[in-house]
């Protein structure tokens, strides 16, 4: 019954040294967060992509969903290196269509 016991905590042990051991090898993502820019003008999916084409020309920006249907764009960033005001400025400066950022409790 000792032995058992023995084990066991052997087992544990290891089991516990190698998990500390892969998470600490694991590189951690960068935090990212989403935000809704409110776009003026667009028409068309070509301005869809003139719109993500521009955003995604920001450093830090990872994802881009643009509609000319709803007006807006949705720009998942990493916090660290951008933000919405400056990505909606990139937007206006480069696709030509007025990029701004939605205050939160504003309507869309």
């Amino acid at each position: 019954m000792k032995t058992v016991a023995a084990v066991a905590v052997i087992v544990v042990m290891f089991v516990a040294t190698f998990v500390r051991i892969a998470e600490s090898q694991t590189p951690a993502k960068p935090a990212t967060e989403t935000c809704t820019l409110k776009v003026s003008g667009m028409t068309c999916g070509g301005c869809e992509a003139a719109v993500r084409m521009a955003a995604r020309s920001v450093d830090g920006v990872t994802d881009v969903k643009a509609s000319y249907a709803k007006g807006n764009a949705e720009v998942t960033f990493d916090p660290s290196k951008t933000n919405p005001a400056a990505i909606a400025k990139v937007i206006t400066e480069k696709s030509g269509f007025k990029a701004e950022t939605i205050q939160p409790g504003t309507k869309k």
